[in-house]
């Protein structure tokens, strides 16, 4: 479980978290994703009941995060970060099947493309794909 998160002086985060035997770990990270499903109150689920009460998040009309077009949860944004969502916490925005397997696929490419064009990552498409397969079959890193 994690105790808590700090950033570091070079912009990471250090995620401090106890193990089942009370150990403390320590994990060094560039960015956290939450990936613990949906309670059926987004009130109950502690992430999103933060973010929509401290962190800027509001409600769409489905009572769910309201999003942008590329997924950015819209309100959070701070100093050239944004957070990103998709699944069933984004329901009723402009993707009806956001929350269905190719839902969540089709919001993955667009958020990928929006990272890519704000300069975190390159950008996906069949070459770069084909060059990656071919590192990783290779056995050099990807």
């Amino acid at each position: 479980m994690v105790d808590r998160v700090e950033p570091t002086p070079d912009g990471r985060l250090v995620s401090l978290a106890r193990s089942g035997d009370g150990r403390l770990g320590r994990y060094v990270s560039d960015f956290i994703i939450d990936c613990t499903g949906l309670e059926a109150d987004m009130p109950e689920h502690r992430v999103l009941a933060d973010l929509l009460q401290f962190g800027g998040a509001r409600r769409n009309g489905a009572g769910r995060l309201t999003v942008g077009e590329h997924f950015e949860v819209l309100g959070t944004e701070s100093e050239g970060g944004v957070l990103y969502a998709s699944g069933a916490a984004v329901a009723g925005n402009h993707f009806p099947a956001v929350d269905s397997f190719l839902g969540m696929q089709t919001a993955a490419l667009d958020i990928a493309a929006d990272l890519a064009r704000r300069g975190f990552c390159s950008r996906l498409g069949p070459v770069r794909s084909v060059g990656q397969r071919v590192r990783w079959a290779a056995g050099r890193p990807v």
